[in-house]
Parts: C-alpha cells; structure tokens; sequence
C-alpha cells in the first residue's frame, strides 16, 4: 500500500488528468461490465481527487503582484473572491 501512495505522488498533475480523460472516455463507449465499470469509475474518483489536491496545492502558492507607486510592487496571497483587476502594464 505504501508503494502505491508513493507512486501516487509522483505522478504529475497533467498524468492524474491524462489518466482521468482516459477513463472517461472508456467510460463513455459504454462496453464494459457493470463491474468493469464501477472499477474504472473508482479509479476515475481517485484521479478525479488528486487533481483537486494538486490544484488545491497550486492555488495556496499563488500570489498575486500589486503595484505599489510607480516602481515598488508587493505580493498578496491569491484570493479567488478578489475581484480586483490588475494594473500591470
């Protein structure tokens, strides 16, 4: 079991994605088991999850430059509910 979790996080958030549309798509033809197919959707939720994670992850480290006068800048931590609009030139 620890293996696999460790192979999990190595895979990149494009590959969990890459894996999600793959399934979906096999999904989508509609020529599996019943079984066979709540196996893949299993799987599906699973890539579906670390996506999310990984997205999650990306959208703390996010910041946002804020123009400070005319030659100082800062950062803010991203906020998705900040509905400023840059001024970056």
């Amino acid at each position: 079991m620890a293996e696999k979790k460790k192979k999990d996080e190595d895979i990149s958030f494009e590959e969990s994605l890459k894996k999600l549309e793959d399934i979906v798509e096999e999904l989508e033809k509609g020529t599996l088991s019943l079984d066979e197919a709540l196996k893949l959707y299993e799987e599906g939720m699973h890539f579906s999850d670390k996506c999310l994670e990984k997205l999650n992850e990306t959208k703390k480290k996010v910041e946002k430059l804020s123009r400070e006068g005319d030659e100082k800048y800062r950062t803010e931590p991203f906020s998705i509910t900040d509905n400023e609009e840059a001024n970056i030139e």
